[in-house]
């Protein structure tokens, strides 16, 4: 597990506590810079009116090689059983710095559906600063790396140029 030094809300193990924002489904299959804007543009105005009316989704992400963990939190801060699992080899983006609030760290995440159809998702968290977003985009750069480099060994990904231009060329914009 990748450990994150010196944020205000990492727990001992590593995890970071966050607001969740949710998720939206998204179309396209090219991730270039700023097409989370839109998504998370939506996500955002949507916590901000449901805000005053609900407690804030709380939770505790951590980012490990080859899983992303949320892990749900009550109104007490204390961990719930619900808990999300996204595989790092079906992220397509991440990024910080939005536009609309620079503390939000998002990713799109390829779900599989019970049909085995694919849908893209826009899932957002709002960190406590700037910085931490950042360091989870970092972050979560490092695991793909680490993860596509076990699977190219495992031969579970072909050796080609396109792989290594992958490999090099992860598609997060940390800021």
């Amino acid at each position: 597990m990748f450990i994150l030094k010196n944020l205000s809300q990492m727990s001992s193990d590593g995890s970071l506590q966050v607001t969740y924002l949710g998720k939206v489904s998204i179309t396209g299959l090219q991730f270039l810079s700023g097409c989370t804007e839109k998504p998370v543009n939506e996500l955002w105005e949507k916590h901000e009116l449901t805000q005053k009316d609900s407690t804030p989704a709380h939770g505790m992400l951590e980012i490990h090689p080859f899983q992303v963990r949320l892990r749900h939190l009550d109104v007490k801060g204390e961990a719930t059983v619900h808990m999300d699992t996204f595989h790092v080899a079906r992220i397509a983006y991440c990024t910080a710095d939005h536009e609309i609030n620079p503390n939000i760290f998002a990713w799109i995440y390829r779900e599989i559906n019970d049909d085995l159809t694919y849908q893209m998702d826009c899932h957002a968290v709002e960190c406590e600063t700037k910085l931490e977003a950042k360091r989870l985009a970092h972050t979560m750069k490092e695991a793909f790396k680490k993860t596509f480099n076990s699977m190219k060994s495992d031969g579970r990904i072909h050796k080609t140029s396109l792989s290594d231009d992958l490999s090099q060329e992860f598609a997060s914009d940390d800021g």
